[in-house]
């Protein structure tokens, strides 16, 4: 992925003709995005951020994903009398329903960035959908 083989080359400082030679060749954008983002990044950092990464990735995947159809009834248990949830509430129905499969903190955290549910205030949030 890039330019062709066959293309001219010119030095991008002095614009001299150069012999470059092919270093690496990717088959996709991304590969070459990646590749291009990790050359640009100190090796400290991408040891750091290829740590983090893989362990969110592991955490995702190994906290089983809850369904929309859990997630209804997890909302549908923790309301309060005035319609609000909070994340002891959501807790709680979590645990009722045996659905422990991620935090209830993490499971607000998703709510709200789907705008499913809107916070009140700091500990309340209403139902949206």
């Amino acid at each position: 992925f890039g330019s062709r083989a066959n293309s001219n080359y010119n030095c991008p400082r002095c614009n001299k003709k150069t012999s470059l030679s092919t270093i690496k060749s990717f088959s996709s954008s991304s590969e070459l995005r990646d590749a291009v983002s990790k050359a640009n990044v100190p090796d400290e950092i991408v040891k750091e951020l290829t740590y983090r990464l893989a362990c969110y990735e592991n955490s995702e995947s190994s906290s089983g994903g809850l369904t929309s159809d859990d997630i209804k009834k997890i909302l549908s248990f923790a309301k309060l009398p005035d319609d609000s949830i909070t994340i002891s509430s959501v807790d709680e129905s979590m645990i009722r329903l045996n659905l422990k499969k991620m935090s209830a903190e993490r499971l607000m955290e998703l709510l709200e960035t789907s705008s499913m549910v809107l916070r009140n205030s700091n500990s309340s949030w209403s139902v949206l959908q």
